[in-house]
C-alpha cells in the first residue's frame, strides 16, 4: 500500500485532484513496490538502458479528490508474461463511511532494452529474480472483492 496526500499542484482550478495526478500516484505506487523487492525500474549500462514503459493504462474515476485529502493506493500483480507485468489499482480516500474507492487503474508494463546510439526499444524478458518476486506477489495480492465489484458494475456476471 503507497500513500501520497494531494498536493495544490495536483489540483485542477476546482480544487480537484487532475486527472493526471493519479497517474502519477499510480507510477509512484508501482516504483515504491520495485524499491520493496530492491528492483529499479530503469537502469543504464555501458552498452544499453534497461527500462519498464507503460504499454496500456486504463482509469475508470468513482469520486471526488482534493487539495489535502490522502490517497491510499493498493497495488496488485494481476498478470506476468514472458515480456509484461499487468498491473491494477484501487485508489481511495477517508470517506465519511470508512475508506471511499475514488479510482481503479490498470495497467501494464514491458521490459525493453535500448543500446546506445539507437532509437529503438526492443522487448525482453522479465529478469529471473523479478519474475519470481512478482509471482509470488502475484498469489499474496489477489483481491477478492476487485472481482466482486466488477461483476456488479458489468450486472452482476464476471467474464466466462
Amino acid at each position: 500500500m503507497y500513500r501520497r496526500r494531494v498536493e495544490f499542484a495536483d489540483t485542477d482550478t476546482a480544487n480537484l485532484i487532475h486527472f493526471t495526478a493519479l497517474m502519477r500516484f499510480m507510477e509512484e505506487a508501482e516504483h515504491a513496490f520495485y524499491r520493496s523487492l530492491d528492483f529499479h525500474g530503469y537502469r543504464w549500462s555501458e552498452a544499453s538502458v534497461f527500462g519498464m514503459p507503460r504499454v496500456s493504462v486504463s482509469c475508470d474515476y468513482l469520486g471526488a479528490v482534493r487539495y489535502g485529502d490522502v490517497v491510499e493506493v493498493r497495488l496488485q500483480v494481476r498478470e506476468v508474461r514472458t515480456k509484461a507485468i499487468r498491473y491494477a489499482a484501487e485508489f481511495t480516500i477517508d470517506g465519511s463511511e470508512g475508506r471511499e474507492i475514488v479510482a481503479r487503474s490498470d495497467w501494464t508494463v514491458v521490459c525493453a532494452r535500448r543500446d546506445h546510439g539507437s532509437r529503438d526499444w526492443r522487448g525482453v524478458e522479465i529478469p529471473a529474480r523479478l519474475r519470481r518476486q512478482l509471482e509470488v506477489a502475484s498469489r499474496a495480492t489477489r483481491w477478492r472483492g476487485l472481482r466482486r465489484r466488477e461483476r456488479s458494475r458489468r450486472g452482476g456476471r464476471g467474464r466466462r
